[in-house]
């Protein structure tokens, strides 16, 4: 696997085909939020994510832009935009990208439904269709590290247990199912974290929180990637 793949990994391998009826999330725990997501690679910084977790008119915004310096390759910057209604649902997405041969993605949801435009240097916007079973749907981009804070957001954390969502992997046009399951306590560097553990038949992937339930590190066990806040967040 190369550098890049390995990055990725993080988000896109994580998810199984979809398969189990997802639990529906109780009512989102959503919070602004913003900061730097420092991307590390066998040691070493190879990119940043500065995103910004909002409320608008009712509903939520998040914002990233993501730069990626991978040795022996050109420098990236992409960006993802996602809204998402009050409950947590998402309700449009959009990735844009300088150096990848998709250069733009668009998607709408609709209840338990999304379209997706896909557009290319070149080519005619292509269309994907999307039916996903019944319960909460979250995206969760490659490289889009944000997203897993609202998952964190969106996991109920006085029930805890497992709990199921659908998931759209847009960059990938990937659709499946994840399980969310609390941990409990881990210290990590001097720090104790809340621990969540995000997982598939492929993989496992932890998310370490801080009392807040803001996220603050994503951990590929047996992996080199690790994804580091790098500024504490605002209160």
């Amino acid at each position: 696997m190369n550098a890049r793949r390995m990055i990725l990994a993080v988000c896109a391998t994580v998810l199984a085909a979809a398969g189990a009826m997802p639990a529906r999330a109780a009512q989102a725990g959503l919070a602004p939020d913003q900061g730097v997501f420092r991307i590390v690679l066998d040691g070493r910084a190879v990119g940043s994510e500065t995103f910004r977790i909002f409320r608008e008119r009712g509903d939520w915004k998040a914002e990233g832009t993501i730069d990626l310096r991978l040795p022996g390759q050109a420098a990236e910057r992409d960006r993802a935009d996602l809204t998402l209604a009050s409950d947590g649902a998402p309700v449009a997405y959009r990735w844009t990208g300088k150096s990848s041969k998709t250069r733009s993605i668009a998607v709408a949801f609709r209840g338990d439904a999304a379209e997706m435009t896909l557009s290319r240097p070149g080519a005619a916007p292509a269309i994907e269709a999307y039916r996903f079973p019944q319960g909460h749907i979250v995206v969760l981009d490659n490289n889009v590290y944000e997203d897993y804070a609202i998952l964190a957001r969106l996991y109920d954390w006085r029930t805890r247990g497992a709990q199921k969502f659908s998931v759209l992997i847009p960059q990938d046009q990937t659709p499946g199912t994840i399980t969310a399951r609390a941990m409990g306590r881990r210290r990590i560097a001097g720090a104790t974290f809340e621990w969540l553990r995000v997982e598939s038949p492929n993989l496992e992937v932890d998310l370490y929180l801080n009392a807040a339930h803001r996220l603050m590190r994503i951990v590929v066990p047996g992996s080199s990637a690790e994804i580091v806040r790098e500024s504490a967040p605002r209160r």
